[in-house]
């Protein structure tokens, strides 16, 4: 089931799925949720489905190429708030619409590097689905997508290309088959994502040379793409990538591997290429690939350099810890993409309970805890020794980092009684998230 990360946003949910063709609501569980496009892709088990639900509930064609065009008549066909089988026919009016949603204040996911459809006719926020043609294949998903403005959550809906999804579909569905044949397979890994850690916005050729873009390059652009006559400029990079270590906000990459890129889509497909020899599940294969070659415009001038892709497990976070009423894990992507980690940094707080001793004391969501009774906590499992000897009712000294760098030392008296120390993880290969009590008074 493909769904946008506005909808399914986090691995450890519910998820009940409802189906137009029969009134029937399954459970479903999430499988890969990308991370930089707004899509999810969740699992059900077809044979809780009863034989008259299973002749009318059939696989959709998917049609990735060509990309829809400004003028394509379109059909959004989806589920209404009241979950009744909605159709309304449009006409593309942007098809190359760059995405440009700003880092909210809370570390979430923000899609980057999208290129989304706009419609000729506004269906609201409360209307998705999928856009299909005249042949009933999709062409791209309607989705739902989430930014802030002013403090204030703002949602808007828009089409995603079906060439950004379709290849992750078959490559999770592969993942999904070779457990089955192997039973005896445990993966500790989700689907592999080749990423190059940068978010790029899209500037205007005729800005661009502002910036120092000479006219060749200009003269260039404009001939390999008439329509959208952009150029990629870095907006950010992800802390501790190989990219924050080679590019700075506000280069420019003209092309990669000598082939000119101008557009998210261009990257999308030289990264598929650069990657087409190695086995798209094997993290070591992909690993070894070689170097890609960058030419970018850096200091004034246009340089060639060496980049090495990166890998992301297509799942994100698989382990949480519940500590003195805190939800304790690893700095995730969202929190790495604001740019800042601070030095041996140590686990991250992303929430805390009200009346919990996290709550009592002050120690707060938004902060990494770097120190345990003086004790280094870089990560979860160093953390879990730090903490597994601590009594019930003892005090603890919590050395913590904000997100705004500012450091603070609190104590705090552990509650095993009511707040026991508990983990919750992922077994990658059912979807299935699984608690265990830790210490408890």
């Amino acid at each position: 089931i493909l769904v946008d990360r506005n909808t399914v946003a986090i691995g450890p949910c519910d998820i009940r799925l409802s189906f137009c063709a029969y009134p029937a609501e399954l459970r479903g569980k999430v499988r890969f949720m990308h991370p930089l496009h707004n899509f999810s892709l969740v699992s059900f088990d077809p044979r809780k489905l009863s034989a008259e639900a299973l002749k009318l509930v059939k696989p959709c064609k998917i049609m990735p190429e060509p990309p829809l065009r400004r003028g394509d008549k379109v059909t959004l066909v989806g589920l209404s708030g009241a979950l009744r089988p909605t159709a309304r026919d449009a006409s593309v009016t942007n098809a190359t619409a760059a995405l440009n949603i700003p880092t909210a204040e809370i570390p979430r996911f923000h899609a980057v590097n999208e290129e989304v459809i706009e419609l000729d006719q506004d269906f609201g926020t409360s209307f998705s689905g999928v856009l299909i043609d005249e042949s009933a294949s999709v062409r791209a998903l309607w989705g739902s997508f989430s930014r802030q403005v002013g403090g204030d959550e703002r949602e808007f809906c828009a089409g995603i290309h079906s060439y950004t999804f379709s290849n992750w579909i078959s490559q999770t569905i592969q993942y999904l088959k070779n457990l089955d044949k192997d039973p005896q397979l445990q993966p500790k890994k989700s689907v592999p994502v080749p990423v190059m850690n940068i978010e790029f916005s899209a500037l205007l050729l005729s800005k661009a040379a502002n910036y120092g873009l000479s006219h060749e390059w200009i003269q260039r652009l404009t001939e390999y793409d008439k329509e959208r006559k952009q150029v990629l400029r870095v907006k950010s990079c992800v802390t501790g990538s190989n990219a924050k270590a080679i590019l700075n906000e506000g280069n420019m990459v003209l092309s990669i591997n000598d082939k000119v890129v101008s557009s998210f889509y261009d990257v999308m497909k030289t990264i598929e290429s650069h990657c087409k020899g190695c086995d798209q599940l094997s993290y070591s294969e992909l690993e070894e690939a070689k170097e890609m070659k960058l030419t970018v415009l850096k200091d004034s001038k246009i340089q060639d350099v060496s980049f090495k892709l990166e890998l992301v497990d297509g799942l994100g976070t698989d382990r949480l810890i519940h500590w003195a009423g805190a939800q304790i894990q690893d700095s995730y992507r969202a929190v790495k993409e604001r740019g800042f980690l601070p030095k041996n940094h140590g686990v991250y707080i992303s929430r805390w309970h009200h009346g919990s001793p996290s709550h009592r004391y002050g120690m707060y969501a938004l902060h990494w805890i770097l120190e345990v009774n003086g004790k280094p906590t870089p990560d979860i499992d160093t953390f879990l020794k730090e903490t597994e000897n601590l009594p019930h009712q003892s005090f603890v000294r919590v050395k913590v980092k904000h997100l705004d760098d500012k450091t603070k030392v609190i104590t705090l008296r552990l509650d095993l009684r009511f707040w026991p120390t508990w983990e919750l993880t992922l077994d990658h290969r059912t979807g299935s998230w699984s608690r265990r009590v830790l210490k408890s008074a």
